[in-house]
């Protein structure tokens, strides 16, 4: 029989690199703990821990433990976080998602959703990209990133769409700091430090890339860079998804008159050990009607403003 009660003392070791902190997790004394650890190393002959203060250093056997056992328990909580979300009602949804999807798209759509569906209730829990939190219970996680990035034994991914990047600013500021299609030393780029396409983008429109003569300014996510756009501070690579309303009502405008189809992708992810729940499956199926919805207004507001999209060439 596996020993569970020494083997999630160490587990907890190890994630908090502390006898002490363990021990108050678990609501025993710190010796407790010790003397179970112990045991454990007993039962394999061999040494898992390194014991010293302030904190406990992992063997090499120690880690590759840790690193198993670290996985098993995250999948038996979220296996019985989904056990009691069944158990306590079938109309309920918990998301997480990217929060520049969740900002700019999801927060404006999902009261269709709930209109469609009455009672129904939903958690959306809005998280930097990729951060997938396996140890808790999702319905689904939206995420962006290449194709495939985020499928596992774990998690079945589905490619949910891609967005188009294009260079925009508002009216003023193009009038102010571009002329004869290029850019003047006087500009300055708004740049997402974790998604910069500007290389890939001068490399297909064929404007020539200023290079470092222009001013740059890095935000944490593409929300801030949109919103400083908007406020005249200079010049951003947009994600179509997200600027799609300001396009729309004039407030920004594309100066180059070209835009590129992303490499990367949203996607949507489901846990691929459960099948989904009625309220899940109706979820899925209204998420994808209304982004194929949305995607279609992308390329025809662009078409109106004789925006080109191309695709990306390998190699470029």
């Amino acid at each position: 029989m596996l020993p569970l009660t020494a083997l999630r003392a160490f587990d907890l070791v190890a994630r908090h690199g502390s006898f002490a902190q363990a021990a108050r997790e678990l609501n025993v004394t710190r010796p407790a703990v010790s003397k179970q650890i112990r045991q454990l190393e007993t039962l394999l002959d061999c040494q898992l821990v390194i014991r010293g203060r302030p904190n406990v250093t992992l063997t090499e056997i120690g880690g590759q433990l840790a690193s198993g056992l670290s996985q098993g328990f995250d999948l038996i909580g979220a296996s019985l976080q989904r056990a009691q979300a069944v158990h306590e009602g079938a109309n309920s949804l918990r998301l997480l998602v990217d929060r520049d999807f969740a900002s700019s798209w999801l927060a404006e759509h999902i009261g269709g959703f709930l209109v469609e569906n009455p009672g129904v209730a939903i958690e959306v829990v809005a998280e930097r990209n990729g951060h997938l939190r396996r140890g808790e219970n999702f319905s689904f996680r939206i995420f962006y990133g290449p194709t495939g990035f985020f499928e596992s034994e774990d998690l079945t991914e589905e490619i949910l769409c891609d967005w188009i990047d294009i260079p925009l600013c508002t009216p003023e500021y193009a009038m102010e700091h571009l002329s004869d299609g290029l850019l003047h030393k006087t500009a300055r780029f708004l740049v997402d430090r974790n998604y910069d396409p500007r290389k890939d983008w001068f490399a297909h429109s064929g404007v020539i890339d200023p290079g470092p003569e222009v001013q740059v300014s890095k935000f944490n996510d593409s929300s801030m860079c949109l919103s400083s756009a908007l406020s005249g501070s200079g010049i951003t690579i947009g994600d179509s998804f997200m600027a799609l309303d300001a396009l729309r009502t004039g407030r920004l405008v594309a100066p180059f008159k070209l835009g590129l189809r992303s490499i990367e992708h949203y996607s949507i992810c489901h846990a691929a050990r459960y099948a989904p729940s009625r309220v899940e499956t109706r979820f899925h199926k209204w998420l994808l009607r209304e982004i194929n919805r949305y995607q279609a207004s992308v390329e025809s507001i662009l078409l109106k403003q004789g925006v080109t999209v191309v695709s990306p060439r390998q190699n470029c």
